[in-house]
């Protein structure tokens, strides 16, 4: 897909005329100080794309496999541009497999085989379940279809012009039986496994966790996360919550972060979600930097509608999580009177 010109506009492109985004491979020959070598490895489809139709899989033409392997073992570093054609997501396009489509797969293992220094580009409308990709290939980059201008982003930040900030809109699952899975879920009341049996809320055969969570995004540096403050332990109804925590740039590069604050309203007249996105702040780093992020809880953020449409502010513990994304993060409580 490297060099497809139509999936990046997405299905509901309105306006935009089918081959007019730039390619990611149009995006990289931009860069003159590299030496590139293009080869297709496989076709998705097969037959005719177009917005009414149904779409047809190639899963049995592997003829460029072995063009495409000679060329990746003699490569540096492989480029990868795998996912799902822009007619595959949007209205009427459900799918009851999250795979990679057709036999692309297949073929992400054949040169991984030859050449493990693989940088995957997913083009994806959806959460893909991709749990061998997740486990082998070092670097995972989520283009989604970006429109128009897809390849000149994807390639800035290839070649490291651009220093990705992004975050997971949604979970990624591990596989299709996970699904629906989300971070703001209710706890299943079951017990976790202290007696050691099978009678806890748990999978068989997977990690109960997803993939990679809401809120999840990786950087061409890292941050660190300290001295987590709430400005008191109690509060009363109406006043206001102030939550701050540092965060300091510690590796190589300047960076932006997106800070997140969870809470989980711990017991409540009706079910509260274990955790809820409540503030997010995109904060620049300069390498070594080190900022304060707050953050201001009010009735707003800590109540809830019941069922006949009420709006409720309940007194009670209220935990707080920030971090860098849903499924980890620094964690304090306070109260509410």
């Amino acid at each position: 897909m490297a060099n497809d010109k139509n999936s990046p506009l997405g299905s509901w492109r309105i306006a935009s005329d089918d081959n007019t985004a730039v390619s990611v491979l149009e995006g990289m020959q931009q860069y003159k100080d590299n030496q590139l070598t293009y080869e297709k490895g496989t076709d998705l489809t097969v037959g005719k794309t177009t917005f009414l139709d149904e779409l047809v899989f190639n899963t049995t033409d592997t003829s460029g496999f072995e063009a495409a392997k000679k060329v990746a073992s003699d490569a540096d570093v492989v480029i990868m541009v795998l996912g799902e054609h822009g007619f595959q997501s949007g209205e009427a396009r459900s799918r009851t497999n999250l795979d990679l489509p057709g036999n692309q797969q297949e073929l992400l293992e054949a040169i991984y085989k030859v050449n493990p220094n693989i940088v995957l580009v997913l083009n994806n409308g959806r959460p893909l379940s991709i749990p061998w990709a997740a486990t082998h290939i070092p670097s995972i980059v989520e283009a989604w279809h970006l429109g128009t201008q897809t390849g000149n982003a994807v390639a800035q930040v290839l070649y490291g012009d651009y220093n990705p900030s992004g975050k997971l809109p949604m979970s990624f699952p591990r596989n299709v039986g996970q699904c629906p899975i989300y971070y703001n879920n209710y706890s299943t009341g079951r017990p976790t496994n202290v007696d050691k049996n099978v009678f806890w809320s748990h999978f068989s055969d997977v990690e109960k966790t997803p993939q990679f969570p809401f809120g999840f995004g990786l950087s061409y540096t890292t941050f660190d996360y300290k001295n987590l403050k709430i400005n008191k332990a109690a509060f009363a109804k109406g006043e206001s919550v102030e939550v701050s925590v540092e965060i300091t740039n510690t590796g190589n590069y300047d960076g932006k972060e997106v800070a997140q604050l969870y809470i989980q309203d711990v017991a409540a007249s009706l079910a509260r979600p274990v955790k809820e996105l409540k503030g997010f702040e995109l904060i620049n780093l300069k390498k070594g930097e080190t900022k304060t992020v707050t953050f201001i809880l009010t009735d707003k953020e800590l109540g809830f509608f019941d069922n006949d449409g009420n709006y409720l502010v309940e007194a009670g513990t209220f935990k707080i999580m920030v971090g860098g994304s849903s499924d980890k993060g620094l964690e304090s409580n306070f109260e509410l009177q």
